[in-house]
């Protein structure tokens, strides 16, 4: 008998001998769980493993998109959120994929030293409201004994530049943190960092000095290598290496190790956006000579419109038992030159000057190149001479300093960009440096 049957007989029943009828018994309603809070201290002191502590140079698109081979993996956080990290010279790279309605903090302890040990614990919190992604830069002091302190870093914030894009369900981050001219960054292969990835409620306030924060060790490199059979040592000649668009490269792979080890083929190829303007190459493993030693090249073409910037050079490694290696090499596809400012600390001074200023211009062609180059600067900077400067570097990979005069209004501080303009090889170029008057 089906429920409701046997309710309506229940009280025809009661109807018919004055009898109350039997209430049918209910299922109580389950009561709602109370969200659960997670306090930045439990947050912080959960471990935060990471996939591989070897981070590569790698260069990003920073258009809140994680695209195939673009980002690095590095771990997850405790909800199941995604996280990346890498970095090149004067910059590191973070991404976050974590739900909506959530941040994503990347914490830097930048002398992996330990967090509240020293003034290097950087906070790199981004954000997205009304659709605007937004970057907010702290340091934490813990030098003073009464008590650590964040200090705001506008300048590294201004230097910084956040991405991020939002579905159904989830929130991706991305975010490029630069070196303003402070020199506070590490920017060298074997440089080494602590890290972790958080995504705090977006309504979360921001963390108190005081909480302590378990982080994971990595260290910065251009190459890493898997499953190597015993024995056997991979090495790069020039690691890092920049190449031209639009000329060749060549990366040099060094092996250490004995035939007993039957190696028997390498195939090469370079990973992300240039995967179709470079070469891709198979070629039998060769012999190790009398010293133990083997080499391969990768020589490659590179189209002239390849996306710059750090790439990854995969190769998969057999062995007579089948087993694949897996080696990972970083090189750059670069522009003709690159413009880098002569690091200078800049006081705060009480009345207008001028000052002085060096940069290198780095040739990263092996021929010999001319160019122009045009400066400007924002306001209330101004360039003494703003004519357009011309140049010429006659050694391969060579290198020419020049300098530029800059006009400063007295007690001008902050951090701002040097915008060099310019060609050379008939290829444009546009690159920003930062100075910062008066320290952080």
């Amino acid at each position: 008998m089906s429920l409701p049957i046997y309710v309506f007989f229940l009280a025809a029943q009661a109807g018919q001998t004055g009898q109350t009828a039997v209430p049918v018994p209910q299922t109580p309603t389950a009561p709602v769980a109370a969200p659960i809070v997670v306090t930045p201290q439990a947050m912080f002191a959960a471990p935060f493993a990471v996939t591989e502590p070897n981070r590569l140079a790698i260069t990003p698109l920073v258009d809140g998109k994680i695209d195939e081979e673009e980002w690095d993996p590095l771990g997850t956080t405790s909800d199941g959120g995604k996280t990346y990290f890498q970095w090149e010279p004067g910059k590191l790279y973070g991404a976050a994929v974590v739900p909506n309605g959530h941040d994503a903090v990347f914490s830097f302890d930048l002398d992996a030293n330990g967090w509240l040990q020293g003034r290097d614990n950087l906070e790199v919190r981004v954000s997205l409201s009304s659709g605007k992604p937004t970057a907010t830069v702290r340091l934490l002091d813990a030098t003073n004994v009464a008590g650590p302190m964040w200090r705001n870093l506008p300048g590294v914030a201004l230097a910084a530049t956040a991405a991020a894009s939002s579905d159904a369900t989830s929130t991706t981050y991305e975010v490029i943190v630069n070196d303003p001219g402070l020199e506070i960054l590490p920017g060298d292969a074997g440089d080494t960092l602590g890290v972790r990835v958080d995504d705090p409620l977006s309504t979360s306030p921001a963390f108190d000095p005081f909480v302590p924060r378990v982080l994971s060790t990595v260290t910065l490199g251009y190459r890493r290598s898997a499953g190597l059979p015993a024995g056997v040592k991979f090495n790069t000649e020039g690691e890092g290496r920049s190449f031209v668009a639009g000329e060749r490269g060549r990366v040099r792979l060094t092996f250490n190790g004995k035939n007993a080890a039957k190696l028997q083929r390498l195939e090469l190829h370079t990973e992300g956006p240039a995967k179709n303007d470079t070469n891709m190459i198979a070629v039998p493993f060769p012999l190790f000579d009398n010293k133990g030693r083997s080499y391969v090249d990768y020589d490659t073409g590179i189209r002239d419109t390849a996306a710059l910037g750090f790439r990854v050079l995969k190769g998969s490694l057999t062995a007579g038992d089948g087993i694949s290696a897996v080696l990972e090499s970083s090189y750059r596809i670069a522009p003709p030159v690159d413009l880098t400012l002569v690091t200078q600390p800049i006081p705060l001074g009480d009345n207008d000057r001028s000052l002085k200023l060096g940069f290198y211009i780095h040739s990263n062609s092996t021929r010999p190149l001319r160019g122009a180059v045009s400066i400007t600067v924002p306001e209330p900077l101004k360039l003494v001479n703003t004519n357009a400067r011309e140049f010429e570097v006659a050694t391969s990979r060579g290198r020419l300093r020049m300098a530029f005069e800059l006009y400063v209004p007295a007690n001008t501080s902050g951090t701002f960009p040097i915008h060099f303009i310019g060609q050379a090889k008939g290829q444009k170029f546009d690159q920003i440096g930062y100075i910062t008057i008066g320290g952080n």
